[in-house]
């Protein structure tokens, strides 16, 4: 494999795949034996694997520069054929299923690869491929408005992200101009967000019912591939976090607003954890990947063989540019079985964090893409893969004097409180999605005063200080999530729940810990989130009780 910014980029050739679609379709319906059929599920991987890699790397192009007019005509073009894509799958899918062989590809492949294939049958249809189309046009504007959003602070261009390193300064009037910088730029922009969400919404709703479903929601949990629980089970799941961890939260934020020593905790009070400054990374981007590489080797010889790999071939973006997407993701080109980690790195210790939690997505995807024979069996659902990029994070604790030196034990301190207080949150931006789609037409300022209202339920600390645009619920569109990935936010505090366990367990015997881990990674999308949950000897967060037991441990640790 050549190094990412080598790789050749040549559009698609959407007739060849239109036309070998439809053979497939054709040849999948007269398949004499399950062998040919298998072999046919084999051939239309690797017939497909080129279209999704040029796919990928497009995307990524586009991503690391959104005002790149080349690689935003890419994407579009290929927007415009994702709706039939996802119908020519759905005839392929239909072949399939009405094969004789369906139980002994359930045997072979997995089970969540039928349950997948049948539920695709719901959810693609020529009735909805121009709204498809439009919701990515939308979506590509709102990353590119979001992208695009900067202002001069202190002499410095800086976007959202180079923002949000001035309000961790211990210089409490540089945080709070910083804050008043950033929620500007977001008020601003509203002008933009508020219409286009607007439109996401509408669109999303009536997608769903033209496809049959009672609303939107019925519509996008199978389509999250939420197979093994409901609506009702999420919200037992956010009464568990708002009555066991918004307490527990409530009292790390007073503990920070004394170590601080004000008398009040704004918003921009949040992020600086400790008085004399939080925990900042020793390094250049260079050579805290350099770093990382050591750690990796250290952990274990399957991640020092996946990190060497992803160096070797320059698989990151991570500094932050002019015009970049916002956020850090990890993505996957089929056609090399490569990972690739986007960032925007700010010198804060997220930028630590993307090295462990990207690095843990990416882990899973090289090593079960080496197992598992089909491409849609490299990731599991998100609850699951979300469990390999968090505990992933709580695994590389040892190796952080490397990064922080004499403060590594503030930033373990740091991270784990965080990541328990991040949990309110998630739950916030998921009800706010619910009550959305569950309503009828709504304006800006119905949608503050829904966030407004579950702000203060599950985040009663919460003080904007005087900030009008933010007190009047503002807050909700910094979110990337709720207008591209609709729903996909609470899976993080779910598989939270999970990462604590691998905390826990590691704790107790790291090699016993991480061998459980690799197994899980190794599994990849072959089983659905429960069985899953089982075969890596975790616990059902939505069980009564669940929550309590892994935050008591949790507890454990920060008081």
């Amino acid at each position: 494999m050549k190094k990412f910014q080598e790789l050749e980029y040549v559009r698609p050739d959407f007739d060849a795949v239109r036309a070998g679609m439809k053979k497939f379709a054709a040849d999948f319906r007269k398949a004499a034996s399950y062998e040919e059929m298998r072999n046919l599920i084999l051939e239309q991987e690797k017939f497909i694997s080129p279209f999704m890699t040029m796919c990928t790397i497009a995307s990524v192009r586009n991503t690391m520069d959104m005002n790149d007019a080349f690689y935003e005509a890419e994407v579009n073009a290929i927007n415009e054929f994702s709706g039939e894509i996802s119908v020519l799958s759905k005839e392929v899918n239909a072949a399939i299923l009405e094969s004789p062989y369906k139980e002994n590809i359930k045997k072979e492949f997995g089970p969540l690869m039928i349950q997948s294939m049948e539920t695709s049958l719901k959810l693609a249809s020529e009735a909805i491929i121009e709204d498809m189309a439009e919701e990515a046009k939308l979506c590509q504007e709102y990353s590119k408005t979001a992208a695009t959003c900067s202002t001069t602070f202190r002499g410095e261009e800086c976007n959202f992200y180079g923002l949000l390193k001035h309000m961790q300064s211990t210089d409490r009037e540089e945080r709070k101009e910083a804050f008043e910088a950033w929620a500007a730029l977001y008020e601003k922009a509203s002008a933009e967000l508020d219409p286009q969400y607007e439109g996401l919404t509408k669109l999303r709703k009536g997608m769903a019912e033209k496809l049959g479903f009672a609303n939107y929601i019925d519509m996008i949990y199978p389509q999250r591939g939420r197979y093994d629980y409901t609506k009702d089970d999420v919200a037992k799941f956010r009464k568990q976090v708002k009555d066991v961890i918004v307490p527990v939260c409530s009292r790390l934020y007073e503990e920070q607003r004394k170590r601080l020593g004000v008398d009040t905790l704004y918003y921009y009070d949040e992020s600086l954890v400790y008085k004399e400054g939080n925990a900042v990374p020793n390094g250049t981007k260079d050579e805290l990947v350099e770093k990382a590489q050591v750690m990796y080797h250290e952990l274990s010889k399957e991640t020092g063989e996946f990190f060497d790999f992803m160096k070797e071939h320059e698989l990151f973006d991570l500094e932050t540019k002019k015009g970049k997407h916002q956020g850090g993701y990890c993505t996957f080109l089929n056609d090399y079985k490569a990972p690739f980690i986007f960032s925007n790195f700010n010198g804060t210790s997220a930028d630590v964090d993307v090295l462990t939690h990207e690095a843990g997505h990416a882990f899973e995807a090289y090593t079960a893409s080496r197992v598992q024979p089909l491409s849609d069996m490299v990731f599991s659902t998100s609850e699951i893969n979300e469990i390999h990029s968090m505990s992933m994070e709580h695994f590389t604790y040892p190796w952080m004097e490397s990064f922080f030196g004499e403060n590594a034990d503030k930033y373990r301190y740091a991270h784990l409180a965080s990541a328990l207080q991040a949990i309110p949150y998630l739950v916030c931006v998921d009800e706010f999605q619910h009550r959305v789609f569950e309503s009828g037409d709504l304006t800006a300022a119905d949608r503050r005063a829904i966030w407004h209202e579950l702000e203060e339920t599950y985040m009663p600390w919460r003080n904007y200080d005087g900030n009008a645009f933010l007190e009047e619920g503002g807050f909700w569109m910094q979110k990337q999530h709720i207008f591209l990935y609709p729903f996909y936010y609470i899976d993080y505090a779910l598989a939270q729940m999970g990462a604590f366990e691998f905390y826990a367990k590691m704790c107790e015997d790291k090699e016993a810990a991480f061998a459980d881990y690799y197994k899980l990674c190794k599994a990849g999308g072959s089983m659905g989130y429960f069985d899953t949950l089982r075969y890596a000897g975790l616990s059902n967060p939505f069980e009564e009780g669940t929550v309590k037991k892994i935050v008591d441990f949790v507890e454990s640790k920060l008081f």
